[in-house]
């Protein structure tokens, strides 16, 4: 029976092994992360990871890169969602400012009444029409007097109380005569 030989090497990866650090020099990280390497400078300057000087570590590179643009991501969304509502608050000040001045024009032209004067309209015409259809039953009383036709008792007091609403046709707006 032939012997089984055991390999000394393994080529499974241990569970405990750090990543491989991979260095490459400023013209690889600008080219991956499609900037100029002037601008790998300045990000040196703001943090940017780097292992030695003109070599970094790709994967810290790229794991701050992205946390930085989403920094970038979340500041900008807020200064969208200020900038929104600044501009809502300046449309309501614009539209109330432009009701204010339609609303001072219609007073100009003596459009607008205020709404004590409607009021006292009403009350005045309420009066004077409760009291003219009071004055009916008086009025027409001796003319019905003897008045045989139901007929006619109807048609006499259908007219005094036309009579009396017809004050209604002829109010006139206030201020015109």
């Amino acid at each position: 029976m032939p012997k089984k030989r055991s390999s000394s090497k393994s080529h499974k990866k241990k569970p405990d092994a750090k990543p491989r650090i991979r260095l490459v020099g400023i013209a690889a990280i600008a080219e991956r992360l499609r900037l100029t390497p002037r601008r790998i400078q300045q990000l040196a300057g703001e943090g940017l990871p780097r292992v030695t000087r003109g070599k970094y570590d790709v994967d810290a590179v790229l794991d701050w890169y992205i946390a930085k643009l989403e920094r970038q991501l979340a500041r900008q969304t807020d200064e969208d969602g200020d900038i929104a509502l600044r501009e809502k608050e300046e449309m309501r000040m614009l539209s109330a400012k432009a009701d204010l001045q339609e609303l001072d024009l219609a007073s100009r032209r003596r459009e607008l009444v205020s709404i004590a004067d409607v009021e006292k309209e009403m009350t005045d015409l309420v009066i004077t029409t409760k009291a003219r259809i009071l004055t009916v039953p008086a009025r027409v009383a001796p003319e019905l007097l003897g008045e045989q036709s139901r007929v006619m008792v109807q048609a006499k007091i259908e007219k005094a109380l036309k009579e009396s609403l017809s004050h209604l046709a002829e109010v006139q707006p206030h201020g015109s005569n």
